[in-house]
């Protein structure tokens, strides 16, 4: 998960740390400047790091949180106001930030039109962290017990192709029930999608769930059954660039955008337990279970529950015109 280079400068920072207490201690000014820049550098290529290996940034804000917490008791220790004085600001600032963001909810923006109509590119929604169990910040690690998803909700998540180490036994753990043509598809495609998806902690994706453990979904074109049972599907709109069908799964209602271009023309699963199927609204354009198989109940993040704001862009100014709850 952490490569050599991002261990290599957390090393550099703590050894950085302990010449800038030397010198705070000292009464060196000068020294204690230069190291205090230094570090400064340090925690941006660290940051720089965090961010090219897509690690969660709530493992950050849980170590930051802890370290300042250390910093703070070890001012005490060793006597030294300065370090206390700091340490124990950042550190209420931070536990604050950390309980939000990981208990209770994490804002997400939108990167592509695979939820379209209801999720539009720039849309930033909130992510219901407590929706299906508390996790510690950044790992998979459940502190409470887990609460299923269920069909219709839209959730925030990590695929396995985005995942290197993930196996396609992992994405398709009923992989040996398939036909001999239909494990060499799934294969090709999953292997390809690896290749050139996958990253140390796995890309996060939205999704609405239409499948949970022991269901039979069965896909024919943009008609889908669920155990047997065709869900109603009714027009809305239609038009040479667009087909809108609203679409009723359980008592959840949503609508979605067809191009008449599906080239998924019919699938057919058996859930298995701890994995849940999940497609896009915006059919044509969705990569999704269709694709890549089934995403673990490890790898859930959250519920998205509320579209709070819009920012397609950094040369336009952010709307609240989008604020709603997502259905």
């Amino acid at each position: 998960m952490f490569d050599t280079t991002l261990i290599l400068s957390v090393l550099a920072a703590m050894v950085g740390f302990v010449f800038w207490i030397k010198f705070t201690k000292g009464g060196q000014t000068k020294y204690k400047d230069i190291t205090s820049a230094i570090m400064f550098l340090i925690a941006l290529f660290i940051l720089y790091q965090v961010f090219k290996l897509n690690l969660d940034f709530g493992l950050i804000l849980a170590f930051a949180t802890l370290f300042s917490l250390f910093s703070w008791l070890l001012g005490r220790i060793i006597k030294l106001e300065e370090l206390q004085r700091e340490s124990k600001s950042y550190f209420f600032i931070l536990l604050v930030i950390t309980c939000i963001r990981s208990f209770a909810y994490e804002p997400y923006q939108i990167p592509s039109r695979s939820m379209v109509p209801g999720l539009q590119v720039g849309d930033f929604v909130l992510v219901n962290k407590h929706a299906y169990g508390l996790k510690f910040p950044g790992t998979n690690y459940l502190l409470t017990d887990l609460n299923p998803p269920e069909r219709n909700d839209v959730a925030v998540f990590i695929p396995p192709h985005t995942l290197c180490n993930t196996k396609p036994t992992d994405a398709r753990p009923d992989f040996s029930k398939l036909s001999t043509a239909e494990s060499q598809l799934f294969l090709s495609k999953f292997k390809n999608l690896q290749k050139t998806r996958c990253t140390a902690g796995g890309v996060k994706f939205v999704k609405r769930v239409i499948g949970i453990p022991g269901d039979t979904i069965e896909i024919k074109g943009y008609e889908i059954s669920i155990n047997n049972k065709k869900i109603k599907q009714k027009l809305l709109t239609s038009n040479p660039e667009e087909t809108l069908i609203e679409e009723t799964i359980d008592s959840g209602i949503h609508v979605i955008r067809t191009l008449g271009l599906s080239d998924y023309a019919q699938h057919k699963w058996t859930i298995p337990e701890g994995s849940y199927l999940a497609i896009g609204d915006n059919r044509d354009n969705s990569l999704d279970s269709r694709a890549w198989g089934y995403f673990s109940e490890d790898y859930l993040i959250g519920r998205a529950d509320y579209i709070w704001m819009s920012w397609t862009s950094f040369t336009s100014l952010p709307s609240f015109a989008r604020n709603k709850k997502i259905q």
